[in-house]
Parts: structure tokens; C-alpha cells; sequence
């Protein structure tokens, strides 16, 4: 019976590291795609063959301290999970109108917005067509694939869906998330705009650009949209990774 119970388990830990990667047949591989992967399929392996990694760890202590650095890695992702969700759902109130960020995204070469890009620029048009008297601040530079800036094409979108172009600042030096609030804070400041902010992004980007956006003095709330179901659980897992480096290496 128990050894039935580790083989059910085990198949579902590699239909989830199967449901990981994915993507991969998309043409997309990244970081939060393989680690989970990676952990999914190492638990597959003890459960089909734990007599094999009780002799590979054949001290007990050893056996403990993986153990043990095992509860203490999964319990860390999960209160990082638990934190980018609860920011995630930190919605902006509605008696006070916040300024709107809507964070760029990769533009397409046509110099429309990526799928991604657009339900962010969704989910700020929702916001200012409700609250008329909010702003909105489009941040985002201009990589090398790109044939305008993010925060244009963000302005351009948002006016072609009924969004007056004298309620849409533009911030367009930007290159990281970082960046996107520092210089969208300055934007801000300079224009005299409410300090409390709505970030328009992606549901799992919403803790570290609060984050960021705290340290440049602004009041961060949330107009997270949902990924791709196909690609969200790997967006969520490199993030959730990201920001744990960040942590332990001081630099969030």
C-alpha cells in the first residue's frame, strides 16, 4: 500500500515538472520554468527508489540535515508565494483616486503591444475609465527588438481605447522594474501627482515593484492582471526565486 501511494506520487510530481516546462515547445526557457522542474523530478526519484537514497545518505545526520535544508528551502518559497499573493490582491480604494504605472513589457516589431504589455494597458484603461479624474504614468524604455519605446506604445494604445493623451505622463528611460518606479516617482514628484499609486503588471511582479515603489516614497497598490495560464506557474516560481536571492543578498 505504501509503495503504491510513493508511485502516485511520483507520477504526479512529473506531471507537474512536465507541466513546468511546457513552454518549451513554445520556444520558451527560463529559469522559473527549470527549477521547479528540476525539484519536481528529484522528488519523483526518492519516492520510485527511496531504499537507494537511504544508502546514498547512509549517516542519519546526513539524512537530516537534506532533510531539514529541504523544509527550510520549501517553506521559504512558500511564504514568498503567500507574500506575492497577498500583494497581488492589495487593491487600490476606491474613495481615493490613485495615480496609475503601468510597467512596460516587450513591444512587438510591428510596435504593438506583446500580450503581455496588453492586459497590463487592460487592466490601467479599466481603472481610468472608472476613475475619470486619475492619471496615469507609462514607463518603459526601448530595447534593441523594439521599434519605439514601451511607455509610447503604452500611451498610443491607451489613447486609442477612449484615454485623453493629457491624462497619460510619460516615462521612457527606463530599463529594469527598479528603474520604472524610480523615475516614474521623479515623474511624479515633478508633476505635483498623488504619491498613492496603482501599478498596472503582471499579478506575480506586483511584491518587488511594491517593493521598489516604497523605497522611492510612493504608496504602492495593485491593478494585477493574470498570466498566460500556460506560462503563469513559471513566471511565479522565477519570481518567487528572485526575490529570495534578493533577500538573502541585500539587494531588494
Amino acid at each position: 500500500m505504501k509503495r503504491a501511494l510513493f508511485r502516485i506520487a511520483s507520477v504526479l510530481c512529473i506531471a507537474l515538472a512536465a507541466f513546468f516546462l511546457m513552454p518549451v515547445f513554445g520556444g520558451i526557457l527560463h529559469f522559473g520554468m527549470i527549477w521547479p522542474a528540476a525539484v519536481l523530478l528529484s522528488a519523483a526519484a526518492v519516492l520510485l527508489r527511496p531504499d537507494f537514497f537511504r544508502r546514498l545518505l547512509r549517516p542519519r545526520w546526513l539524512r537530516r540535515a537534506v532533510s531539514l535544508l529541504a523544509a527550510v528551502c520549501a517553506a521559504a518559497v512558500l511564504v514568498t508565494l503567500g507574500m506575492m499573493a497577498r500583494a497581488a490582491g492589495n487593491r487600490p480604494p476606491e474613495d481615493m483616486p490613485c495615480t496609475v504605472i503601468v510597467l512596460g513589457c516587450q513591444v512587438r516589431s510591428d510596435g504593438t503591444p506583446s500580450r503581455m504589455l496588453q492586459d497590463r494597458i487592460q487592466a490601467a484603461y479599466d481603472y481610468l475609465s472608472i476613475h475619470e479624474e486619475a492619471v496615469c504614468v507609462a514607463s518603459g524604455g526601448q530595447n534593441n527588438q523594439e521599434p519605439t519605446t514601451e511607455a509610447r506604445c503604452i500611451r498610443d494604445t491607451l489613447v486609442s481605447m477612449g484615454i485623453a493623451p493629457g491624462r497619460i505622463y510619460l516615462e521612457d528611460a527606463s530599463t529594469s522594474t527598479e528603474e520604472n518606479l524610480a523615475f516614474s516617482a521623479e515623474v511624479i514628484r515633478r508633476e505635483g501627482l498623488p504619491t498613492e499609486v496603482a501599478i498596472a503588471s503582471d499579478n506575480f511582479h506586483q511584491l518587488r515593484a511594491g517593493v521598489w515603489a516604497e523605497k522611492d516614497g510612493l504608496t504602492p497598490y495593485s491593478l494585477g492582471c493574470a498570466s498566460i495560464w500556460m506560462l503563469g506557474p513559471g513566471y511565479w516560481a522565477r519570481e518567487a526565486a528572485a526575490l529570495l536571492y534578493m533577500a538573502v543578498t541585500g539587494s531588494l
